[in-house]
């Protein structure tokens, strides 16, 4: 386990990490067994102290979740834990952070994303990010746009969810006797132009539309 401890980018998971800002691995147990898991798999702590590959259905908000820094061979003792490295607390590169799928592994979905976030384990959308297969690209978080009205008409989005850098143009349908005013940003990353449209950034926004009274 050489370099167990060493701060990110001192070692070679440039592959696999977006930002190596005050990120450090840590040592796991891992349960005997599983074969080779690869750098970048999603490990779920068991009943005990052991980690295993984790499976869709174990990517849950009330599961001990961590993402393994290096291939580990699970194979070479059967019967003792192997010792590995993993992050409990970092930022990936879209795409990196993998979910065991039968015998293979495969890319996490956005809702298993969602998840991961919540646990300090996120993945960077990267703009710049030149994504080798769709499923890369595909593997950034998908956003929902909240639309809200003072009661004086109503609102809207269309879309109405996307993935950062999807354009979103908002409608205001005022009430009779009513004319559109205003939009106001109550959460999240938007900047409306004059033609009601902005574009989804890293969070999800929630806007309001107000009216005034018309002639």
């Amino acid at each position: 386990m050489e370099n167990l401890f060493g701060t990110v980018g001192t070692h070679e998971p440039s592959y696999l990490l977006a930002s190596n800002f005050d990120t450090d691995a840590i040592a796991i147990s891992v349960e005997p067994g599983n074969g080779t898991v690869p750098a970048g798999a999603v490990m779920y702590r068991k009943s005990g102290v052991l980690y295993a590959p984790a499976a869709a259905a174990n990517i849950a908000e009330t599961s001990n979740l961590v993402v393994l820094r290096d291939d580990v061979d699970t194979t070479t003792s059967e019967t003792v834990a192997v010792a590995a490295a993993a992050y409990r607390k970092a930022k990936f590169i879209a795409g990196k952070v993998l979910v065991k799928n039968g015998a293979a592994y495969a890319a996490i979905t956005d809702a298993q994303a969602v998840i991961l976030r919540k646990q300090g384990l996120e993945l960077s959308p990267m703009d710049d990010w030149s994504a080798t297969s769709p499923t890369e690209a595909d593997n950034q978080v998908t956003v929902s746009v909240t639309m809200q009205n003072d009661g004086h008409g109503s609102a809207s989005a269309s879309p109405a969810s996307g993935k950062k850098g999807t354009e979103v143009t908002l409608t205001a349908t005022p009430a009779s006797t009513y004319v559109f005013d205003y939009w106001e940003v109550v959460s999240g990353d938007a900047e409306i132009d004059a033609s009601n449209k902005f574009v989804i950034g890293d969070k999800a926004p929630t806007i309001k539309a107000h009216f005034k009274a018309g002639a």
